[in-house]
């Protein structure tokens, strides 16, 4: 016997659990990080802060090979939309959580003709988050204005960039500590 589909769960079952009551501004699904293995995420930019979840380490033999970075991100898309950001937030295997106080920047790549799109958090303090986006539905110009109405809100800067956000040399910067 399998797990129920989505549609066949009554979230209503679900309401007298504890919750934050965090209020999800923009939730940017299926986000992917690194090299080897690679790493799934979701963004939220909440009332409260931005929240990234990563889960689900993927290699390309027994991760993308097999599509199970596809069926990673639907899992975690459907415990979402069931129970909401804290059983994310639960499910991750690491979240980070900035203030808006330390969220500097937010830079958009639109990932070019070979590229997928990519969104880079470049925090106050602590380490850059970059992720490229997996979505089969992206709409470039919603993700870049709704993150904008919540950078004016929380006072961090948007900018939309095309390419897809790599430099080699930036990169070999930061391996080696020089950033």
């Amino acid at each position: 016997m399998g797990a129920p589909d989505v549609e066949d769960i009554d979230p209503s079952e679900f309401e007298d659990l504890p919750s934050t009551d965090v209020e999800v501004d923009r939730h940017v699904h299926y986000g992917m990080t690194g090299s080897f293995p690679l790493r799934l995420a979701e963004l939220f930019f909440a009332d409260d802060g931005l929240y990234i979840a990563q889960y689900a380490y993927i290699t390309p033999m027994f991760g993308l090979a097999v599509g199970k970075h596809r069926r990673e991100a639907r899992g975690m898309a459907a415990i979402y939309e069931i129970h909401g950001l804290d059983e994310v937030l639960l499910q991750a295997d690491d979240v980070v959580w900035h203030s808006y106080e330390n969220v500097d920047h937010v830079l958009v790549y639109g990932g070019g003709a070979l590229g997928r799109p990519k969104v880079t958090v470049h925090p106050e303090q602590g380490s850059i988050h970059a992720y490229r986006l997996h979505g089969d539905d992206i709409d470039l110009d919603d993700l870049t204005a709704d993150l904008e109405t919540c950078g004016e809100r929380g006072g961090f800067g948007v900018e939309r960039r095309s390419g897809v956000g790599f430099s080699a040399r930036r990169t070999l910067a930061r391996f080696f500590g020089r950033e």
